[in-house]
């Protein structure tokens, strides 16, 4: 699938995105920002978010978002192996239970963890080989608690995470035989990309600095021990002294500032804005980022709140992940599926099905997005997925549908070339959509009724036919490319 492909003429400032004959702000401008912010919303919520300004609903979605609590306890979120020994259950039960977690967070939850997932993407740990859960839903915490906060200090509190430091072989990083792929991950990985700033020496010596994290009791909490640590000199990025840890965090954003910046601004801007980076715009933010302490809650503000995000040739560019497509269409229409359907096991298995297991990323560099997400193999699962969910709806209740129809288009709107465009106005991000894709919707809608039916008056929204054709309509428009894109 080919998203937009232009010459670079997008707007370059990241000045607020004022209001104006210009800039309008309308509900399809709300819709664009909860699908990028969020996993998308329904109808019913937009009469009262479009009366905020840009700016306003950027603060308030980033404010309702820090409210939150992390999510609690399981019930075994501290536990040891002998615990998962006797529980009576393989640990794979337990991370699906957490799988399912996740995906009631994402639902439910907005931005924040739009951004817990952006983030385990990047700080990634691979559930299976590790496997513990406790170990998982501890790493899932500690990103949702710092998706806000300063940076440097989330790189720092990540590194000692029991997860990572199993994942990356932190625990087997000692004195005596110092193991590099942590320090060598933290550079490339994490915060300033492959082959750029640093040297194999620089891996080398931060290994060394970094071991010591090594004592487990019982497959429970890592934590340091004296006699594992190396405290001889160690030379990195040019500076020499006993460097621990925390001196290893500390001369990182002290040396290579600059480059951490680029870095993580890129990585942002190409998950939430465009795949195709604006140089210009990165320079200027990794700016802002630098001179704000590396403050992730002012640069998300600056990012969002700006002319750039909200320009037109950044509309349409980004692929839905399978999570995006899932979550957007639940989001979208509010439907009650059947008691005995389980929606969290279809959400889990669906989403690793198209390629996006949570929690367990493909390999260290994590699930690569946009275009990757497309293959030949992969859209037609994802026709025949939300086709799945589209008749568990209708098995549940078929007025669903009318209802919706409704709350889009009105009670009096009986023009089905005008109430399939308002449908699309909802469901699709702002785009011309070709006149053949148009008149092909139109007549799926229309369904076997005669056209004298929608100029006489003989049909209304409330026919008992309306049903069928909003559920005929919808499932045609999901197949459309477009669909596919945010």
């Amino acid at each position: 699938m080919e998203t937009k492909m232009r010459k670079s003429c997008s707007n370059n400032s990241l000045a607020p995105y004022l209001v104006n004959s210009e800039n309008k702000w309308d509900e399809k401008k709300v819709l664009f920002v909860l699908r990028r912010l969020g996993f998308g919303t329904d109808i019913n919520k937009l009469s009262e978010l479009v009366n905020y300004s840009p700016s306003d609903l950027i603060d308030k979605i980033i404010d309702d978002a820090k409210s939150l609590d992390v999510s609690p306890d399981p019930g075994w979120a501290n536990w040891t192996a002998s615990d998962f020994n006797e529980s009576g259950r393989n640990r794979g039960q337990f991370f699906r239970d957490h799988q399912r977690i996740v995906f009631r967070d994402l639902l439910n939850n907005g931005f924040r963890d739009r951004l817990t997932l952006f983030w385990s993407n990047h700080f990634v740990t691979e559930y299976y080989m590790y496997n513990h859960p406790a170990y998982a839903f501890r790493y899932y915490n500690n990103i949702q608690k710092n998706v806000f906060g300063n940076f440097k200090e989330f790189v720092r509190i990540i590194g000692l995470d029991d997860a990572m430091l199993m994942y990356l072989n932190g625990f087997e990083n000692k004195n005596s035989k110092p193991n590099e792929n942590y320090s060598r991950e933290l550079y490339e990985l994490f915060t300033l990309g492959e082959g750029n700033g640093y040297t194999q020496e620089d891996i080398t010596e931060t290994s060394r600095a970094l071991t010591g994290y090594n004592s487990r009791n019982n497959q429970g909490p890592i934590s340091f021990n004296e006699k594992w640590y190396d405290s001889g000199q160690k030379t990195i990025f040019g500076r020499t002294g006993n460097w621990n840890y925390n001196d290893v965090i500390d001369i990182l954003f002290e040396e290579k500032k600059e480059l951490i910046g680029i870095f993580i601004c890129t990585k942002l801007y190409k998950y939430f804005i465009n795949p195709n980076v604006n140089q210009d715009i990165i320079n200027q933010l990794s700016n802002y980022f630098i001179e704000n302490n590396f403050s992730l809650e002012l640069l998300y503000k600056k990012m969002f709140k700006s002319e750039h995000f909200f320009d037109n040739y950044n509309i349409n560019v980004l692929i839905k992940s399978p999570s995006d497509l899932l979550c957007n269409l639940f989001n979208q229409l509010k439907f009650k599926t059947s008691d005995n359907f389980n929606l969290d096991n279809f959400f889990i298995y669906k989403s690793r099905d198209m390629g996006q297991e949570v929690l367990n990323p493909v390999d260290v560099a994590g699930w690569q997005g946009d275009q990757y997400w497309i293959s030949t193999g992969s859209l037609p699962m994802r026709w025949e997925f939300v086709d799945d969910l589209l008749w568990r709806f209708w098995q549940k209740d078929k007025i669903q549908y009318q209802n919706f129809l409704k709350n889009i288009v009105g009670n009096n709107d009986t023009n089905p070339t005008s109430i399939v465009k308002k449908v699309i106005d909802f469901m699709f991000c702002e785009y011309d959509i070709k006149e053949e894709d148009l008149i092909d919707a139109v007549e799926v809608f229309k369904s076997d009724l005669p056209d004298i039916y929608y100029e006489d008056g003989t049909w209304n929204i409330n026919n008992d036919t309306v049903p069928l054709q909003t559920y005929r309509l919808i499932g045609f428009l999901i197949k459309l490319p477009e669909y596919q894109l945010k």
